[in-house]
């Protein structure tokens, strides 16, 4: 089973006023470096749980400390906030528990945060309080017109298999290659993947989002309806507005589909040449089929494991895109591999299991391409990276961007970073064991390299599904003009904060809200 960060490396291939005072015992987001994160207060109430626990419907369960399976429920993704620990968990199998369970935490004084996947790098969707989870509302249903209708706690596995199992839908919507990751999230902070380029974001799908609101009221926000909301939750971020229980996309027929999945490791020495050859061939991919990821990673394992690696899908035969892939062929890497697939064998080629890691994570968005001189940098700086304790990787990995994902204005939805080349996503990983110390080394070095590709690259801009909770201006590097428009639906759905968080979108207050 492969992790997220070692997967380019290992060929990537894997099958009211009162109560906000009542609240102000939410998570923080200012974790401490390393293993645990910092204390955060518990609410001083005494919560009538077997009032919850009767409330909720058929299929919906409450489960507390003691209960067996309440640690792996509880457990984050990102193990930097493992101790985290919510005081309850209601596992949500409809929209109207969901509305129980948030009326609930709201009578009871009790903080409470959303979960779909549970990936949330910062460990945003976790809580000292009540974790309201959406996953058993994880059906994919084909609807007329090429649209899916996928509950708010379905996953990108859960989706794959609908589209491609036995009596398949062959319908698909752009989403990521991590099959764990919940949809929800995915599509409220924008949605890279490796469609994105062909047929956009997986928040351009969207057509429709059911969401339970901080009153307690149940609405269908789209384009006519709620629409502000509906705009607001395509890149607006997950645990801002709401706790979205559905989705409505419009989706894509691929039965008659054929990609070209490809694979390379390189030498760091290349790293100059194939950023050029890269940047080149996305420049020249006019009809959008052509989309690729570069990794520069220092796995923490000795110098001649460190590489260049380059994954990438081609919507065509490997015929045409050999030809393309030519100049990389002429570079000699070390490892490759060129497959032309069905569609649905190559995302399954492309996809990969996540297990739980310990990772810090800091992105860029730059609307230029990088120059030769920035690449030699990145290289040098994979070269000198100091892992402290065996197995402890610095890594930076660039996500293409543009085509059909670049087409909407920067205001048309709330993702706002439609001029951008790449996301870059720059971090480390560490084993168990690893200090303190050793960490703050190897935020530090992380920092460094972030810092000065922000200098060169002209840009602070961030990609909110690769939150930083070490981020000060967060506000702009997420959202940029779209903050203050959202900060005004914030008000509007949630004045109170209900929905709260570090780096959640703030409501406006008294004499913002009167000017």
């Amino acid at each position: 089973m492969l992790d997220r960060r070692g997967v380019l490396r290992a060929g990537a291939y894997a099958s009211a006023a009162g109560l906000v005072t009542a609240l102000t015992g939410h998570d923080n987001a200012g974790a401490a470096p390393h293993g645990p994160s910092a204390p955060t207060p518990q609410p001083a109430v005494n919560p009538n749980w077997q009032q919850l626990e009767k409330a909720l419907q058929s299929g919906s369960k409450l489960y507390l400390p003691k209960a067996q399976n309440f640690p792996a429920l509880a457990r984050p993704w990102n193990l930097r906030y493992e101790d985290r620990k919510p005081m309850g968990i209601v596992s949500c199998a409809s929209a109207q528990d969901v509305r129980t369970a948030l009326l609930w935490a709201k009578e009871n004084g009790m903080p409470l945060a959303p979960r779909a996947g549970g990936h949330n790098y910062a460990g945003y969707s976790t809580t000292t309080g009540l974790l309201i989870s959406v996953r058993p509302m994880s059906q994919v249903t084909a609807l007329d017109g090429n649209r899916l209708r996928i509950g708010g706690g379905a996953t990108n596995g859960d989706v794959a298999k609908a589209g491609a199992g036995a009596g398949g839908t062959n319908l698909y919507v752009p989403g990521g290659r991590c099959v764990g990751v919940g949809i929800a999230g995915l599509t409220l902070g924008g949605g890279l993947g490796f469609n994105d380029r062909k047929w956009g974001l997986t928040c351009d799908n969207l057509v429709e989002t059911e969401i339970v609101l901080a009153d307690g009221s149940i609405v269908r926000a789209n384009r006519d309806t709620e629409a502000d909301l509906f705009w607001a939750c395509r890149g607006g971020a997950g645990g801002n507005f709401g706790i979205n229980t559905s989705f409505l996309f419009d989706a894509v027929d691929v039965s008659r589909r054929t990609a070209t999945v490809f694979h390379f490791t390189f030498g760091p020495g290349s790293g100059e040449e194939i950023m050029k050859i890269v940047q080149e061939m996305l420049a020249d991919d006019r009809g959008n089929d052509l989309d690729i990821r570069i990794e520069f990673e220092n796995p923490g394992t000795g110098p001649h494991d460190v590489n260049v690696a380059v994954l990438g899908q081609y919507l065509g035969g490997d015929s045409a895109v050999r030809r393309r892939l030519d100049p990389l062929l002429r570079l000699r890497p070390a490892e490759q591999s060129i497959e032309q697939l069905g569609f649905w064998t190559a995302q399954e080629k492309l996809s990969m299991v996540s297990e739980h890691e310990t990772v810090a994570s800091k992105s860029l968005v730059p609307h230029t391409w990088l120059p030769s001189t920035t690449v030699k940098e990145i290289v040098d700086w994979t070269l000198k990276w100091k892992p402290y304790r065996r197995g402890n990787s610095g890594y930076v990995t660039l996500f293409a961007m543009g085509g059909k994902a670049g087409a909407p204005s920067a205001d048309a939805t709330a993702f706002p970073h439609r001029d951008g080349k790449f996301v870059i996503d720059v971090g480390t990983s560490w084993t168990d064991g690893t200090t303190h110390d050793e960490v703050q080394r190897l935020l530090a070095q992380t920092r460094g390299i972030h810092g000065r590709l922000s200098e060169v690259l002209k840009t602070n801009a961030a990609y909110v599904n690769f939150p930083d909770p070490d981020l000060t201006d967060w506000q702009t590097a997420y959202y940029g003009s779209n903050y203050g428009r959202l900060r005004k639906i914030k008000t509007r759905n949630d004045p109170h904060r209900i929905f709260r968080y570090g780096q959640g979108i703030e409501p406006l207050d008294h004499s913002e809200a009167g000017s």
